[in-house]
């Protein structure tokens, strides 16, 4: 339970950079230029500098075991705000479960 917990707790900023990464696509694509210019890395403490078309309304989530699904902007946006409420009652579940098993 103690891994559980510590697995939820490092997932639950993954998600919410997720979120906010999709919501500034989401803002850019309905803006005057979608383009998202952005850093990335190609090896060590080597970065390029790229310019990212965003017109199509659309993200790709990986969702596990080499699995990524594209969805638009707003279903993404429901899958990702569901996986936060999931995991942060999941948290709030396994610390009861926790605190329940040390008294």
């Amino acid at each position: 339970m103690v891994r559980a917990r510590a697995n939820l707790k490092v997932k639950l900023p993954e998600i919410k950079k997720t979120l906010e990464s999709v919501a500034m696509l989401k803002k850019k694509a309905q803006g005057e230029e979608p383009a998202v210019q952005t850093h990335f890395l190609i090896s060590d403490n080597i970065w390029a500098k790229a310019n990212v078309p965003n017109d199509t309304g659309k993200v790709g989530l990986w969702l596990g075991a080499n699995v990524m699904v594209e969805y638009d902007h707003d279903d993404a946006l429901k899958l990702l705000f569901k996986n936060q409420s999931n995991a942060e009652e999941k948290l709030a579940e396994t610390t009861g479960d926790v605190e329940f098993l040390k008294d």
